[in-house]
């Protein structure tokens, strides 16, 4: 099958499997609110959210009966917005195996790739920005270029891997001082590199990870040939944004494909 079907499958999946869970997850929201005291407030963003739920399970069922929801669901799986009434809504679905993980990095394979793909958002050093990741990853102290090894520089800097996006975020913005280039904040990394991802589900690759694989130079456009891949992403990470009026509501959840549950609940109504 195409990517774009099996996304659209499992898209469509978690969304109406979802809906029963939030459903009942919302229902105990609104009870608790109503024994704990009258904030109108409170239990007005509490109906929203189970309301947000059953716009959920209607949007389900609109996408199995129309073709072209079928191509907004989509060419929108990162998120979705939408507005119905006086609501707005706003779905977020984020798989945990859709972008590469940088800490993977191997010049070998990823450094004509990459430097073709940085040179599209018009990057002006990208060399130098790809031995600044090298040289953080690898476990000398070498330079590949003066100013590459930066935790020779800056203790911050941890060496062997990126442990999160704020390292990584400072190294962009060490680049952009040195080099006075600004538009390495043109290129959206965040759309397709994480770090702790162990490959990537074809299925949900993020659309920026695509275009990653179709820059020119470098190896194919295969995913395989970049990354490890693998089937099936046990679970995505989803948020929920609701809006009228004053109310307004936001729940994030983990939902696995494997036991059909959704986990880590978190509501601020």
């Amino acid at each position: 099958m195409k990517r774009n079907a099996i996304a659209l499958m499992l898209t469509l999946f978690m969304l109406m499997a979802m809906s029963g869970a939030l459903s009942i997850t919302l229902a105990l929201f609104q009870k608790n609110f109503r024994i704990s005291g009258h904030n109108k407030f409170r239990i007005q963003s509490a109906v929203l959210m189970v309301d947000g739920v059953n716009l959920l399970r209607s949007l389900g069922k609109d996408v199995q009966d129309s073709p072209e929801a079928f191509d907004i669901l989509v060419q929108s799986a990162e998120e979705l917005p939408l507005h119905i009434g006086t609501v707005d809504m706003i779905l977020r679905i984020r798989p945990q195996n859709a972008k590469f993980n940088i800490n993977h990095y191997d010049r070998n394979k990823h450094y004509e790739k990459l430097y073709a793909y940085l040179l599209e958002y018009e990057v002006q050093r990208p060399g130098y920005i790809l031995d600044m990741i090298e040289d953080t990853l690898d476990a000398d102290n070498d330079e590949k270029q003066y100013g590459s090894e930066r935790v020779l520089y800056d203790p911050f800097f941890v060496q062997g891997k990126f442990t999160d996006s704020n390292q990584f975020l400072k190294l962009l913005d060490v680049y952009a001082t040195e080099t006075k280039d600004v538009n390495i904040y043109k290129v959206p990394w965040s759309s397709w590199i994480d770090f702790t991802s162990e490959f990537i589900d074809e299925a949900y690759m993020t659309i920026e990870m695509q275009r990653v694989l179709e820059a020119s130079g470098g190896i194919s456009n295969e995913l395989a040939d970049f990354t490890e891949v693998g089937e099936n992403a046990s679970e995505l990470s989803c948020e929920i944004y609701l809006r009228e009026d004053e109310a307004e509501s936001i729940a994030s959840f983990d939902f696995s494909f494997q036991s059909k549950q959704i986990t880590n609940f978190k509501g601020i109504l």
